[in-house]
């Protein structure tokens, strides 16, 4: 009996420190599990998270410089001309895509350098067919008639309906009413058609072409040191120092870490105040 008995109380001792054993593990669990919900949890993965949490979310437009970036965007209005083919040289070799805004050409070289303005990965905007000022803002529809011929013009050249353009003299000009410029905006907001102006310029649209060095001159000075800059040059029969002056932009610019770009329909607008 005796022996008996010490063996029902070693029993009891064994089967006691098992339990305090148990209950001391579950102990630590909960702490541990009290611990992570306080801190210690792991982050969700991001497709988890709403949008604006989510470390890869995109900017809206791949070309808005973010803080800091400094771009440049070359425009040229009045195009295709005889002097196009050396603007696109100057650009070809220095790697570097512009805009060209153009006009109605019929010729067959004007249709040539259309597609050959695509083909080198620079952007095509509409300007206007006939660029004749009393007539296109004459009204609203008189505009639209006339940017929709050219529209329709390119696209049975080069199979593209540009989506951007450049209001000829700029949103803001002295040939045409404001309500009649409101109402064109309104047309062109409904189509989904981003319309450009410029916050430097070459000062090139004189009789005659302007020199080369005071282009550069011109840019420089009205760009300032945004750190978006929208140039405005001209390509026309007249410019025969545009491409000159292109290079020595490229060159001035490259060097003071700017990045060149074309505008697309995402890219967000420069507007004259």
């Amino acid at each position: 009996m005796f022996i008996r008995s010490i063996r029902l109380k070693n029993l009891i001792l064994v089967a006691g420190a098992a339990l305090l054993g148990l209950a001391l593990g579950i102990g630590v669990l909960f702490l541990g599990a009290k611990a992570a919900q306080s801190g210690g949890e792991p982050s969700p993965p991001e497709s988890a998270l709403p949008p604006e949490s989510q470390g890869s979310q995109q900017t809206m437009g791949t070309d808005v410089p973010e803080d800091g970036e400094k771009v440049v965007y070359l425009t040229f209005d009045d195009g295709p001309s005889v002097v196009t083919g050396e603007i696109l040289d100057v650009l070809k070799e220095k790697g570097v895509p512009a805009t060209f805004f153009v006009i109605g050409a019929t010729t067959e070289r004007g249709k040539v350098l259309y597609q050959r303005i695509l083909d080198e990965g620079h952007a095509l905007g509409i300007h206007s067919y006939s660029h004749r000022y009393q007539e296109i803002y004459e009204s609203a529809d008189a505009y639209l008639a006339d940017f929709d011929r050219l529209a329709n013009h390119l696209e049975s050249i080069v199979g593209v309906k540009p989506n951007i353009f450049r209001f000829p003299g700029g949103s803001k000009n002295k040939f045409a009413a404001p309500e009649v410029l409101e109402e064109i905006k309104k047309e062109m907001e409904k189509r989904g058609c981003v319309w450009f102006d410029w916050n430097a310029l070459a000062k090139d649209d004189k009789s005659k072409a302007t020199p080369a060095q005071e282009m550069f001159d011109n840019v420089v000075s009205s760009a300032g040191d945004q750190e978006k800059i929208l140039i405005l040059l001209h390509d026309d029969a007249l410019r025969t120092t545009a491409a000159e002056c292109v290079s020595m932009l490229i060159d001035h610019y490259q060097g003071l870490g700017y990045r060149f770009e074309a505008l697309t329909a995402e890219t967000n607008p420069i507007h004259l105040k």
